[in-house]
This record gives C-alpha cells, sequence and structure tokens, in this order.
C-alpha cells in the first residue's frame, strides 16, 4: 500500500482510484498524519462491521422494550403547535 501527502493525491486522484479498484488500498495523509484510505467499494463492503448501525441499535433497543424510558418524564409540557408564539 502506498501513501500519499494531500497535495500529491490531488494531483493523481485518478490514479489512486484506479489502483483502489485493482484491489490496492491507498493511504492519504493531512499534515503528515493519517487521514483517509481509499479502497474499492466492493472491498469496503465484504469487510465485517464490528460496530451497529443505527437502525439496528434502536432495534435492539425497541425489541428489549427499552426505547421510550425517558420519554415520559419530559421535564417541558406539551403544547399544541403554534400556541405560545408572540
Amino acid at each position: 500500500m502506498k501513501t500519499y501527502p494531500l497535495n500529491e493525491a490531488r494531483a493523481a486522484f485518478s490514479k489512486l482510484i484506479d489502483r483502489a479498484l485493482a484491489g490496492e488500498p491507498q493511504r492519504i495523509t493531512r499534515h503528515g498524519k493519517e487521514a483517509v484510505m481509499i479502497v474499492a467499494e466492493k472491498d469496503w463492503q465484504a469487510q465485517p462491521r464490528s460496530a451497529p448501525t443505527l437502525g439496528a441499535l434502536l432495534a435492539r433497543y425497541a425489541r428489549a422494550g427499552t426505547l421510550d424510558d425517558g420519554i415520559a418524564a419530559r421535564p417541558w409540557k406539551e403544547r399544541p403547535l403554534g400556541t405560545g408564539v408572540e
């Protein structure tokens, strides 16, 4: 895997994409620190995800029945939209 500083990557972006599509991830640095990777989408999709998505997280809480625990204890009063506006 080759590493490019941002200014070089910007100038050779098409080449970096071609290399990533050929199966060789490309690393881009900003100010000498690792910033981003360019990988082919098929390679990205093939990677297992350890962190749940927001949807999966909400579904887990909904199944457990703990999704609305704090909703009933709101510190404000409910009022119809448009009222109280001056």
